[in-house]
C-alpha cells in the first residue's frame, strides 16, 4: 500500500514538473470536433506539449478530453477550461501563460469577433492561429499591431494550406499570373456539426471575393453559381483518388483567397472560388434554394441556423453511405499561356482542418527564421520559398493524406 502512494506521487510529481517545462497551447472550440482533431494532432506530432481545450460546456469538455487522451494513448497532457471567448474576462484569463492560442470556434463575426485575437496579441502569446475566413474580420484584424505575437489568419485546409499553395503553383509558370482557381470538395463533415453547416448557409447571403479583370470586387448574388465540374486529380497521378473522388461539379462560395492571393500575385485576370459536396443531389438542392430564398434571409442566423439544425440529422444519414472525403485543387494560367496545378486529398475534412491549425502553429512556435511579430494571411507569411517548402512538406503529410501533387498542366490534363 505504501508502495503503491509513493509510485503515485512520484508520477504526479513527474507529471507536474513536465507540464511546467513544456509549452501549453489552448485550443478555443477545443470541444468540438476540429477542435479535438487539432489537439490530437499537436500531441502526436510533440508529446511534450500540454493541450488546454477550451469551450462552453464542461460535460463536452470532458468527452473531449477523454477522446483526446484515448486517440493519443496517454494522460495528463490535455485538460479541459470552461470559458467564453466572447467574455473579456473569461478569455483574459484562459490566455494568461499560453505560448499559443488556436481558434478553431467560428464563424467569426458579431461584435465580439476579434476579441481572442485582440487579448492573445496583449497576453503576448507566441503564436496565434484561427480558422476565419469573413473578409471584415480579415481586414480588421490585419490593422492590429502585435509586440511579441506571430498570428496567421485563415490557417485550417482551405482558407489556409490553399493558400500557401496557390503561392507555390504561381511560382511554377513564367510571366505574370493572369487568372487563379480554386476548387474544393467534402464529402462527410466527420461530426463537425451545426456551425460548419451554419457557416456554409450564412455565406450564400454574402457578396463572393474575387478579381475581375485584375480588379479586386465583391460580387453580390454570385454564390452558389454553378462553377462547371473539376478533375480532382492529375490524369496520371493517383489512380485511387482518381475513382474515389475524381469528377466533381462545384459552386461559388464566398472564400476569402479568391480575393486575398489574387491580390498578392497581382493577378491580371480573373480568380473564383468554389466547392462541392456528395451526395450530388446536395449540391442540386443548395444551387436550387439560393436561387429561391432571398439572400437577405441567409445572412439571418433565424434562417441559417435553423436550415443547419434541420438538415444536420440528414447531413449524418447520408455521411454514412458517402463516407468522409477532402480534396483540393489550385489551377493558375500566366499572362504567357503557361498552366499549373495542385491537387491534395485527404481521408477526412475535420482532420485536415485541425492538422492544419496545429502545422501552422508548430511552425511559428518553432521556425527561428519565422518573420517578425504582426498579423498575416499564409500567402503573406510564407511568401519566401524556403519557408513555403518547409510548411509545404508538413501540410501536405499528415497522417490521412492521400495525394499531393503540383506541376506544370498541358492540354491533357
Amino acid at each position: 500500500m505504501l508502495r503503491a502512494l509513493i509510485l503515485s506521487l512520484i508520477f504526479v510529481v513527474a507529471g507536474g514538473l513536465a507540464s511546467v517545462g513544456s509549452r501549453h497551447v489552448l485550443i478555443l472550440g477545443g470541444s468540438g470536433r476540429i477542435g479535438t482533431a487539432t489537439a490530437i494532432h499537436f500531441l502526436t506530432r510533440d508529446p511534450s506539449l500540454h493541450i488546454r481545450l477550451a469551450g462552453r460546456n464542461a460535460q463536452r469538455g470532458q468527452k473531449a478530453v477523454d477522446e483526446v487522451n484515448r486517440e493519443v494513448g496517454r494522460a495528463g497532457w490535455c485538460d479541459f477550461v470552461s470559458c467564453d471567448y466572447t467574455s473579456e474576462v473569461e478569455m483574459s484569463s484562459a490566455v494568461e501563460g499560453m505560448d499559443a492560442v488556436v481558434h478553431v470556434a467560428g464563424p467569426f463575426v458579431g461584435p465580439n469577433a476579434l476579441r481572442p485575437l485582440q487579448l492573445s496579441l496583449a497576453a503576448g502569446v507566441g503564436a496565434y492561429v484561427d480558422v476565419s475566413d469573413p473578409i471584415e474580420y480579415l481586414d480588421a484584424a490585419r490593422k492590429m499591431h502585435s509586440n511579441s505575437t506571430v498570428a496567421v489568419l485563415c490557417a485550417g485546409a482551405f482558407p489556409g494550406m490553399s493558400n500557401v499553395l496557390a503561392m507555390e503553383v504561381a511560382s511554377l509558370c513564367d510571366g505574370r499570373t493572369k487568372d487563379l482557381n480554386f476548387s474544393y470538395f467534402t464529402a462527410g463533415l466527420g461530426g463537425s456539426g451545426t456551425v460548419n453547416l451554419d457557416i456554409t448557409n450564412y455565406g450564400f447571403g454574402e457578396p463572393v471575393p474575387r478579381c475581375v479583370e485584375g480588379e479586386p470586387v465583391l460580387v453580390d448574388d454570385y454564390a452558389g453559381s454553378d462553377l462547371g465540374r473539376v478533375n480532382f486529380y492529375f490524369d496520371d497521378d493517383n489512380v485511387s483518388d482518381r475513382e474515389r473522388i475524381g469528377n466533381r461539379a462545384c459552386w461559388a462560395w464566398p472564400f476569402p483567397e479568391a480575393f486575398t492571393v489574387a491580390s498578392k500575385l497581382n493577378i491580371s485576370g480573373s480568380s473564383r472560388a468554389g466547392m462541392g459536396t456528395a451526395p450530388a443531389v446536395w449540391n442540386d438542392m443548395l444551387r436550387l434554394l439560393v436561387e429561391i430564398v432571398p439572400r437577405r434571409w441567409w445572412r439571418t442566423a433565424a434562417f441559417s441556423g435553423g436550415m443547419a439544425r434541420f438538415s444536420e440529422p440528414l447531413v449524418k444519414a447520408t455521411d454514412l453511405f458517402v463516407g468522409e472525403t477532402h480534396a483540393m485543387r489550385i489551377d493558375v494560367t500566366s499572362d504567357v499561356g503557361e498552366r499549373s496545378a495542385a491537387v491534395q486529398s485527404h481521408e477526412s475534412f475535420r482532420r485536415c482542418v485541425g492538422q492544419s491549425c496545429a502545422e501552422f502553429c508548430l511552425d511559428i512556435l518553432n521556425s527561428k527564421s519565422i518573420r517578425e511579430p504582426g498579423v498575416y494571411l499564409p500567402e503573406d507569411l510564407y511568401e519566401d520559398a524556403e519557408a513555403r517548402e518547409r510548411i509545404i512538406k508538413c501540410l501536405t503529410t499528415t497522417p490521412g493524406t492521400t495525394a499531393y501533387r503540383s506541376a506544370k498542366i498541358y492540354a491533357n490534363k
